[in-house]
């Protein structure tokens, strides 16, 4: 049986099982220019359903990959949009990072198609230089699965 795509709430977020993919992409960071383009489709405060994908459980740990990197506590901010979680710490990539996993998650499966979308998700060179870095990161690690390449044909094509 396939696992669902999404957790409902926040109830699994940890430091380790952080909100990444396209909600933490749709999550507004501070000082970004992207983000926030879909964020009531994945945080919906009028019902309390939060459709996010957690690292470690949907997507893959990606701790090896690149450390801690770009993994922050967001609770303040999920605060000052009205959720209001109780003892609760909620850890959420940023941009780079989701990205990050996105693609690693991708370099790691046998999908043809990478649904990452470096131009029109990082506009500026400065950008696309920061995630380009961080997955800089994660290379040593493709080299040894022998992943390392698909990566490199991807980011060629980008």
């Amino acid at each position: 049986m396939e696992k669902p795509q999404f957790d409902e709430n926040f109830a699994r977020v940890s430091r380790d099982n952080y909100v990444t993919g396209k909600a933490a992409l749709n999550f507004p960071h501070f000082g970004k220019t992207t983000g926030g383009w879909h964020f009531l489709s994945y945080f919906d405060l009028e019902t309390g359903v939060a459709k996010v994908s957690l690292a470690g459980v949907h997507y893959p740990d990606t701790t090896a990959f690149f450390g801690k990197t770009g993994i922050f506590d967001v609770t303040d901010r999920f605060a000052e949009r009205g959720w209001e979680l109780e003892g609760k710490r909620l850890f959420m990539a940023d941009h780079y990072r989701a990205a990050g996993d996105m693609i690693i998650k991708w370099t790691l499966s046998d999908s043809d198609y990478c649904n990452v979308e470096i131009s029109d998700w990082f506009p500026t060179h400065a950008e696309r230089q920061k995630l380009f870095a961080l997955l800089n990161l994660g290379k040593q690690r493709l080299s040894e699965l022998g992943r390392q390449q698909r990566l490199e044909v991807w980011l060629s094509s980008q």
